[in-house]
């Protein structure tokens, strides 16, 4: 269930940064955060639990980066619409980070014994 919430923000995500050429632009690919991502990857390629905490950090930038940049629009109503998509990815990222460490809690040696 987890893992179908993860598949459908990233899926929104590009869809959101497709919409904003500016951001996706802004990204240099040559970036130490995506040299991280790539060293990164075999590791948290067998844990699914840390590449969705992984996606979340990720989906929260990108996040930040467009609330950041809705001051620099000059039409208000855009602004409103903005500011309100981003309230709901924050409820929708921080709901996902609660289920993650419900997750990881129930994996945890001492609920086992239970």
């Amino acid at each position: 269930m987890v893992v179908k919430q993860i598949f459908f923000v990233t899926l929104l995500s590009s869809t959101l940064l497709a919409q904003n050429p500016a951001a996706a632009g802004a990204q240099n690919p040559a970036s130490p955060s995506a040299a991280t991502t790539g060293q990164q990857a075999p590791a948290v390629a067998n844990d699914p639990l840390a590449q969705m905490q992984q996606d979340l950090n990720r989906l929260e930038s990108l996040n930040l980066n467009m609330s950041s940049e809705i001051e620099f629009l000059r039409d208000q109503n855009l602004q409103i619409l903005l500011r309100t998509n981003s309230q709901m990815w924050t409820v929708l990222i921080n709901d996902l980070r609660r289920q993650i460490e419900r997750e990881q809690q129930n994996r945890s040696p001492a609920n086992r014994g239970r």
